[in-house]
């Protein structure tokens, strides 16, 4: 009996110390965003990092652009794009050039809704040029890679789950095929909600939600195939948030769901990544739980925020702290 009674607190403090970060990170607070969303798209520029689109607090979807100062902790409106409002984008910087566009606005499942216009942005000049139009309409939330000259897109959501891959040649203006549809349970499995970034020239993805939230971690390899890697450890999540230093890959918070039969939990912690071992850190915990959020790297400071919370409250908090 006894024995029984200190393999039970035993096993509480375990799990008690796990949920201790193992790396101490101070957290700063940023000044808000004076226009709160979520599902927003973050991309960073010549030193400054920009936030497009999203949903405010109405639920209304925007189309609109700020730029944020980190040197100066300032936004600055840049007014409306000629893109239509969305939530859900994507974009991916190479050579001071942004590439970004697709999402969703509308009703579920209508071909309509999903975005599929393609657009090249230079920041230095606020020129926006319209590319070819992605290949299909599974364009709600995918996952975009920056390569040389290339860039990587897909695993995007319409009507239904599927794991598509193309190859956009940007002085071609093309897009390719490089995922071909096998058996639904091949590996990585086809899902909604993931996050994925590119660090040290090699590309990864993971987590997600299909029929529940998904814990799988993968690397695109040569840009063909993907190649299994340790899995998030923690709670499995979708809607979660990455970004990506010199020598690592964090991943941010996300909404657990474990099916129709639970509740959701909002997580609230950030979660290392190092490419050259493989392995995962428990970095730290936020102040707040949230989803649908924006994270993105200005030199070594990683800045995580601009999402919503379980009761759906929209939050204009940004968080940093430096690797």
């Amino acid at each position: 009996m006894k024995r029984g009674f200190w393999y039970i607190i035993t096993g509480l403090l375990l799990a008690a110390c796990s949920q201790q970060p193992e790396l101490e990170v101070t957290l700063h607070e940023c000044s808000p965003i004076p226009s709160p969303r979520a599902c927003a798209t973050a991309f960073v520029a010549n030193g400054d990092a920009y936030i497009f689109a999203g949903r405010d607090s109405l639920g209304q979807a925007l189309n609109d652009l700020w730029r944020y100062d980190a040197e100066t902790d300032t936004w600055t409106s840049l007014g409306q794009t000629p893109l239509s409002p969305r939530v859900n984008a994507t974009a991916c910087v190479t050579d001071e050039k942004v590439y970004i566009g697709l999402g969703f606005k509308g009703k579920y499942g209508v071909d309509s809704c999903y975005m599929r216009d393609w657009w090249e942005y230079e920041p230095a000049t606020n020129q926006w040029t319209r590319l070819a139009d992605y290949p299909n309409s599974y364009t709600d939330k995918v996952t975009s890679f920056a390569g040389d000259g290339e860039l990587y897109v897909g695993y995007g959501f319409c009507w239904n789950y599927r794991r598509d891959m193309f190859r956009y040649t940007i002085a071609e203006n093309r897009w390719d095929s490089i995922d071909v549809q096998a058996g639904m349970f091949d590996y990585p499995t086809r899902s909604f909600g993931g996050t994925g970034c590119t660090c040290q020239h090699r590309h990864f993805m993971g987590s997600g939600y299909y029929r529940h939230s998904l814990d799988w971690w993968a690397e695109l390899v040569d840009g063909k195939h993907w190649e299994e890697r340790t899995p998030i450890p923690g709670k499995t999540r979708t809607l979660a948030a990455s970004a990506a230093t010199e020598n690592h890959i964090y991943v941010t918070c996300g909404l657990h769901y474990g099916g129709v039969n639970t509740t959701g939990d909002v997580l609230r912690d950030i979660r290392r990544y190092d490419p050259m071992t493989d392995k995962w850190q428990y970095v730290a915990v936020l102040p707040e739980g949230m989803y649908n959020h924006c994270c993105f790297v200005i030199g070594k400071r990683v800045f995580v925020g601009l999402g919503e919370g379980l009761d759906e409250k929209i939050t204009s908090k940004l968080y940093w702290f430096e690797e």
